[in-house]
């Protein structure tokens, strides 16, 4: 029995990672996308290596600080978006059909200018915001999914439950154990972001990684609301 238990926390804690690495990003950082994404020729391709592909969009300090300001503005007008439609949310929660489409269009329609005017305030092109919206969506809610799970803490744990096994046992589970931390490591080190965006646009987006977090949490807030 408690060697089934092992197994099982084992199995478990490795497809999480794999699985939570493999869905797409939240809903909070993809709302600041005022477009679909770049063409085909214009993303970075995913080539072996921490270069990014030729052609691909360079991410500069300039443009990392305005994308923070053009969040925090995007946020404030989300904010103030949702509390004027407050009324009509509720006429459309009484099972208004009338009010349920106005709340709709005003939304789109408000979410629209609110991240048109925020890009021009911040100097920032669809192109800027797209490009950067990609790398720092991967980066933070990479770096997010880390934290949330303490993988750090989880491993030490299992290291130490292995430690209390047969011999057999141990030898048995050694190469999962030996996978789950490569895995781990190639999550920390944002191995497969680095590979897609280059290791100087990963880098870049580090040094503001407070702010982006903040945001993140932010815009999650804000969109619970909902």
């Amino acid at each position: 029995m408690r060697r089934s238990l092992w197994v099982l926390c084992v199995a478990l804690f490795f497809s999480a990672c794999k699985k939570e690495q493999a869905e797409p990003a939240p809903p909070s950082l993809e709302a600041t996308r005022p477009s679909p994404a770049l063409p085909k020729d214009e993303q970075a391709a995913e080539e072996p290596g921490g270069e990014a592909a030729p052609g691909a969009y360079t991410l500069t300090q300039e443009k990392l600080e305005a994308y923070v300001r053009y969040q925090r503005q995007l946020l404030a007008a989300y904010e103030a978006l949702l509390k004027d439609m407050a009324p009509l949310r509720l006429d459309a929660g009484r099972g208004d059909e009338l009010a349920e489409v106005n709340a709709t269009m005003k939304l789109i329609e408000g979410k629209a200018k609110a991240e048109e005017a925020a890009r021009k305030e911040a100097r920032l092109s669809e192109e800027d915001v797209n490009a950067i919206a990609d790398v720092v969506t991967a980066v933070i809610s990479q770096r997010q999914l880390t934290q949330a799970f303490q993988i750090d803490e989880e491993l030490k744990k299992l290291e130490e439950m292995q430690a209390k096994l047969r011999p057999e046992q141990r030898e048995e589970l050694a190469p999962q154990l030996a996978a789950m931390r490569e895995r781990i490591e190639d999550l920390q080190k944002l191995t497969e972001v680095r590979r897609t965006y280059g290791d100087a646009n990963v880098d870049m987006v580090l040094t503001h990684e407070a702010d982006l977090a903040k945001n993140y949490q932010d815009m999650l807030n804000t969109f619970s609301k909902r």
